[in-house]
């Protein structure tokens, strides 16, 4: 039996999917209709597999909430769509998601579906080599007299009162909160440090923008732009409503 999260705005439909699950021998979870209270729900309940549709209402959509999802807490998501076009094909794969529920759906549709995601779910990981090590940091920089921070900063390691590293700020891809930390991810390394996203944006450069209220990224090392989904470096980062018109007024565009 697994605890799963229905985030549909569609009342008739999530309330079926419930039905459904129940039968099948799940327990699915009070539904949710926005971004915020699935991530409130992930936060604060234990979930197994979370049903997105993608076109949900608020903050951000299903595939910027389902990108947030996995990174934050690595719950599998399926999702659930009445769009099988292409674009919209095409964007889902910019998450690792674990499969596809079309609307209308079939019982059996959505038996097969969660028993795969499930199963694969429960698959030992596959461990690479080439993982970059993870560094526990904490950051001692030096600064403008206005507040700003300038090249070089010196990351310090948690564990350690006098080792440090040096990192320039165009190397850095982005910033993204973790719980009471800040993790720091540059071309050669990842750190985390103390800080906030609202006390560090006004310290950073111009290149700087935020596309989520979770993350600072460097405009210089933006390779893509989706609905959704902004691509930096090889990183899908989720776009939220309320920045999208802020970044794409600093990216140019052609066509």
């Amino acid at each position: 039996m697994a605890r799963i999260l229905i985030v549909e705005d569609e009342i008739m439909i999530a309330q079926g999917i419930v039905r459904t699950l129940k039968r099948l021998g799940h327990m699915p979870l009070e539904p949710v209709d926005n971004s915020d209270d699935a991530i409130g729900v992930l936060g604060t309940e234990l979930v197994d597999l979370v049903l997105m549709d993608i076109n949900i209402e608020g903050e951000c959509d299903g595939i910027a909430t389902a990108l947030q999802v996995r990174r934050q807490f690595g719950t599998p998501v399926v999702f659930l769509t009445a769009s099988t076009d292409e674009q919209t094909l095409k964007r889902a794969t910019l998450v690792n998601h674990s499969g596809f529920i079309t609307k209308p759906y079939t019982d059996d549709m959505l038996r097969v579906t969660v028993s795969l995601a499930l199963s694969k779910a429960n698959q030992p990981p596959v461990l690479h080599s080439s993982t970059p090590h993870f560094l526990p940091a904490d950051q001692t920089a030096s600064t403008l007299p206005n507040g700003q921070l300038q090249d070089p900063l010196m990351v310090r390691m948690l564990n350690s009162n006098t080792s440090y590293k040096k990192v320039n700020l165009a190397d850095i891809h982005y910033f993204e909160t973790k719980g009471n930390y800040m993790l720091l991810v540059t071309t050669t390394g990842r750190y985390m440090f103390n800080s906030t996203l609202t006390d560090l944006l006004p310290r950073l450069p111009a290149y700087f923008i935020r596309p989520h209220r979770c993350f600072i990224i460097n405009l210089n090392f933006v390779e893509g732009l989706e609905e959704s989904v902004v691509i930096v470096g090889k990183e899908n980062i989720a776009v939220s409503r309320t920045y999208k018109n802020e970044l794409k007024a600093r990216l140019n565009f052609l066509g």
